[in-house]
């Protein structure tokens, strides 16, 4: 039997490397293709085993001419390129990595998409289900590819996936046991023609899914609920605002079970703070009890309510640094949507100096100017949008800043004893860092100097 050989297209990002390196020790003949230079992916190469072949500074079409059995395409690279679109006319298959690690998994996957919230609830259900006694291995976009989780899964283990719009574009048969859709707002709109396009990428979470299986949802998401497709899984809903199978009134995380209401957790013993981190406790109680129901076991709900209260959250989401000179210093690097700012915004009290700006994704910034209005006293405009936000927000006191510590010395100028110094951009990281963690990193460092001394800004 002919070995089969694969292309992998994009090295440059963490799952093309898993890829390459999984398969090849699968048996198939593997090779991969980058539009960078060999000399900008070497740090790369040489984790790659030495089997795979390297194509450096190559996606053209051409390269089809190998003779290959299928494609592997990284979420990065968009299906549009030339070379992808030539392998659809050659009834080339093309898939996800997420495609290709389900195939190989034994475990039991909770699946976990949508706009905002999704690694803070992926982190959260394998933090619970770890306290509930499952083997529970988080990974995905969080950084973790799939692929690479799928050699140490049993069958009595519980993979907790997060799916980006990207990564779920060309699955096939991926199915989860538990999906989840945290909320849809408008993101990636450089890629999507539409909001509708980009929600039907994140629904092909579900699409798969038969009557044994949980859909996930949040009520409160009208978008999600009046545009939901017809599904065959069992579906259960979460909500801030009414009845649902999980539901949050008067302070108290409650669970609708056989009729029967029963309390889980009060949301102020939470490390996690803010109502959309309720939303996120929610998704992660719904997920592990179906998980337990999966695997016939009855979730311990006080296990459930202390793993509940000992999480203490991600780095860049909302992350309380400190205080220096009566300010509070918030990084929320990983708002890079309107609805992350919103949800930020919200959880905090007024007075607020907001660093904003960055590389646009195509969202309508306008959304903010309500709640700015309401809680922002300054806007501080940091990247390439900093023009265009200048003139979005033309009716809002702000100013512009050519770098992230220009832009700290001139919050803390406008700032008094008693406001908020958040970093929630609303943008992309890519025209000032290589991801938002670098930029999120870059604020704490600033912020420490502050604190040391080291950084004059009187």
């Amino acid at each position: 039997m002919k070995t089969q050989h694969i292309l992998v297209v994009g090295l440059g990002y963490r799952t093309g490397l898993a890829s390459a390196n999984f398969l090849v020790d699968k048996g198939f003949e593997v090779t991969v293709c980058d539009i960078k230079s060999s000399e900008e992916l070497s740090p790369i190469i040489q984790k790659l085993d030495t089997r795979v072949k390297v194509i450096a500074g190559n996606q053209h079409p051409s390269l089809l001419a190998n003779g290959f059995d299928e494609i592997v395409l990284s979420p990065g690279v968009p299906q549009s390129i030339p070379l992808i679109q030539e392998a659809y006319r050659r009834a080339i298959p093309v898939i996800s990595e997420i495609e290709l690690a389900y195939r190989y998994c034994k475990a039991a996957i909770v699946g976990v998409t949508g706009t905002d919230g999704k690694s803070t609830v992926t982190m959260l259900i394998a933090h619970c289900l770890k306290r509930l006694g499952f083997d529970a291995h988080p990974g995905g976009n969080i950084g973790i590819p799939f692929i690479s989780l799928v050699n140490s899964l049993r069958e009595d283990s519980v993979a907790v996936i997060e799916l980006s719009s990207f990564q779920l574009e060309t699955v096939k048969t991926f199915k989860p046991d538990v999906a989840i859709i945290t909320n849809l707002t408008p993101d990636h709109l450089d890629r999507y023609d539409s909001l509708y396009d980009y929600f039907n990428a994140k629904m092909n979470i579900a699409n798969n899914q038969c009557k044994d299986d949980y859909f996930i949802f949040n009520k409160d998401d009208e978008f999600i609920v009046n545009n939901m497709p017809a599904l065959q899984s069992q579906q259960h809903s979460f909500s801030l605002l009414g009845k649902a199978d999980c539901f949050y009134s008067n302070g108290v995380i409650a669970m609708d079970s056989n009729g029967k209401t029963k309390l889980v957790a009060h949301a102020s013993n939470m490390k996690i703070s803010g109502l959309h981190n309720v939303q996120n406790a929610m998704a992660a109680i719904l997920a592990s009890t179906f998980i337990g129901e999966k695997f016939g076991n009855n979730i311990d709900l006080k296990v459930l309510e202390e793993a509940l209260y000992s999480f203490e959250g991600l780095p860049h989401r909302v992350q309380n640094l400190g205080e220096y000179m009566g300010r509070i210093f918030i990084n929320d690097s990983k708002a890079t949507t309107t609805g992350a700012v919103i949800m930020a915004l919200k959880s905090l009290r007024d007075n607020v100096i907001l660093i904003l700006g960055g590389r646009a994704k195509g969202d309508d910034y306008s959304r903010l100017k309500t709640i700015i209005k309401g809680k922002v006293k300054v806007l501080v405009l940091i990247g390439e949008t900093k023009d265009e936000f200048a003139a979005i927000f033309s009716d809002i006191p702000h100013v512009k800043a050519f770098s992230m510590e220009d832009a700290v010395i001139k919050a803390m100028k406008l700032s008094a004893k008693g406001d908020t110094i958040l970093l929630s951009p609303a943008c992309a990281s890519f025209d000032m860092y290589k991801n938002y963690e670098e930029r999120g990193d870059n604020f704490i460092e600033i912020y420490s100097k502050l604190v040391q001394g080291e950084l004059a800004w009187m």
